[in-house]
């Protein structure tokens, strides 16, 4: 019977530690948990109490998961889309500011035409003279002596009225626009001085601006490369006389060019903000744009 003993110590051995093991789970089932205790010891204390099925699922190892951040692909995907997000707002940013622009410049040339045109509705002009007493006034009033005025305006007068008797005489009869209209025509003006003769320069340009007249001649734009450009004329500028005769009209300064010797240095005298320059350029085509202006007449 020596044999049996062993194996009976082996089975009441192995019968107390499962008793043991029972006893150990039941005291830690019916223990109360304590109130500072996290929910970290809780989870673990619950864990613990549960009984292991099988050595096999103690034992069982569980292959870990590759380390992948959960956001890693969305990340990914924005970083994508971002330069093209950025590019499409440049894109935006740029063309807003080129709008603006041409609104502002528009805004601009609204603001600059409404300045000029409130300029010249502030500029008052007296109407020109319509009778004989208006020119007379208009006369004495730019310097004229009042006899000579008188003189003025009745040689005009008379003149006029023989125009209108030699005009309604042709027509009657017929000839007019012939060569005896044009010949009864100029015995009419043989005698006829110019207003500007009679009286001067300046008393006619003082007339001029008195009765509301334009009396300068105004360089409206430059053509590049040209005669005008070379000389140093620049548009506003006011040009007053030409190869030393001046100039109350754009005809004037038309006609001047054309005379005398193609090419013979001329004088110019222009005035610039109020400052009066000279230059010399070749008698012929300037290459500006002309308007004509009313300036009150020097003192």
């Amino acid at each position: 019977m020596h044999p049996a003993v062993p194996l009976l110590s082996a089975g009441f051995a192995a019968g107390a530690l499962v008793g043991a093991a029972a006893v150990a789970g039941y005291l830690a089932m019916t223990e109360p948990q304590s109130p500072a205790s996290s929910d970290g010891d809780r989870v673990a204390e619950t864990a613990s109490a549960m009984p292991l099925p099988t050595a096999l699922s103690v034992t069982e190892e569980v292959d870990p998961a590759p380390d992948v951040p959960p956001a890693e692909s969305g990340a990914s995907a924005r970083d994508a889309v971002a330069p093209r997000a950025l590019r499409d707002l440049e894109s935006q940013v740029t063309e807003l500011r080129v709008r603006l622009a041409s609104v502002e410049q528009a805004i601009n040339r609204v603001l600059s035409a409404s300045t000029a045109t409130a300029g010249a509705a502030d500029e008052v002009r007296p109407p020109a003279p319509r009778t004989a007493e208006e020119r007379r006034g208009a006369l004495v009033a730019a310097g004229v002596d009042p006899v000579m005025a008188e003189d003025l305006v009745l040689k005009e007068a008379q003149r006029s009225l023989e125009r209108l008797s030699l005009r309604d005489q042709a027509i009657r009869e017929g000839w007019v626009g012939t060569a005896q209209y044009r010949e009864e025509l100029s015995r009419i003006n043989a005698d006829e001085r110019s207003l500007r003769e009679e009286i001067g320069d300046d008393t006619y340009d003082r007339y001029l601006y008195a009765t509301g007249a334009d009396n300068r001649v105004k360089v409206d734009s430059v053509i590049p490369g040209s005669v005008a450009e070379i000389a140093g004329l620049q548009a506003g500028d006011l040009i007053e006389s030409y190869a030393d005769e001046r100039l109350f009209d754009f005809s004037e300064l038309r006609n001047k060019t054309t005379e005398g010797e193609y090419g013979e240095q001329v004088a110019v005298q222009v005035r610039r903000a109020g400052r009066v320059i000279e230059t010399w350029v070749p008698r012929g085509p300037l290459g500006v744009t002309l308007d004509s202006a009313r300036v009150g007449p020097a003192p």
